[in-house]
């Protein structure tokens, strides 16, 4: 009897250590967070001059106008908004919206993305690293010309390796995929999966 209640004890002390499964809602809270972040990474990069958002930092190799790879370090989403709301101070004139657009063109989906998704400073906080690639031949210079001439953002994949922990998710997820975020045919903004893993599962995409 001693040696059974001895296991049940030991039992019950490893149980908290183990991994709790992620629910469904945890999965979807992760990969909003994560794509999210992706957005707003690139849209502050892209912004004229480059606006700061609170534990991401961005990385380039040598001789190259685009950033290979975005490093979170206890990122929290909440904090962003602030961030991209201050671009928008001024007069609100038509002209001046039309400088906005041209110092930053993502700005405006950036906002729209966290607004809808209601980010709140704890929700989810973010580490780990995405690796970005922008397609052959791209700068910085043919980007922003493609952008601001088409309205419509070329092929950009994200392949991501990030923790999320926060109020919304009852345990950390991490996400391991590749996303591509590009416009879509009908010109809008969207975020594509391409592959996916949830704390080490794979998942259908």
């Amino acid at each position: 009897m001693k040696y059974l209640v001895t296991i049940v004890l030991l039992l019950s002390l490893l149980a908290p250590l183990g991994a709790k499964a992620p629910t469904a809602n945890d999965v979807t809270v992760a990969i909003a967070a994560i794509t999210d972040s992706a957005i707003c990474t690139v849209a502050a990069f892209l912004n004229s001059p480059s606006l700061e958002l609170p534990g991401s930092t961005l990385h380039f190799r040598s001789n190259e106008t685009l950033p290979s790879l975005l490093i979170f370090q206890q990122s929290d989403i909440g904090s962003y908004l602030p961030v991209f709301l201050k671009t928008k101070e001024g007069n609100g004139s038509f002209f001046a919206s039309l400088l906005q657009a041209a110092r930053g063109p993502l700005n405006d989906i950036a906002i729209q993305y966290l607004t809808v998704h209601g980010w709140e400073v704890g929700h989810a906080i973010l580490k780990g690293a995405a690796v970005t690639s922008w397609g052959e031949g791209m700068t910085l210079a043919s980007l922003m010309t493609s952008v601001v001439t088409s309205g419509r953002i070329p092929p950009i994949l994200v392949a991501t390796d990030v923790t999320v922990e926060g109020r919304r998710v009852s345990t950390p997820v991490r996400v391991e995929g590749t996303f591509m975020l590009h416009s879509d045919d009908e010109g809008y903004f969207a975020v594509r999966p391409l592959t996916l893993k949830i704390n080490g599962e794979e998942r259908e995409v």
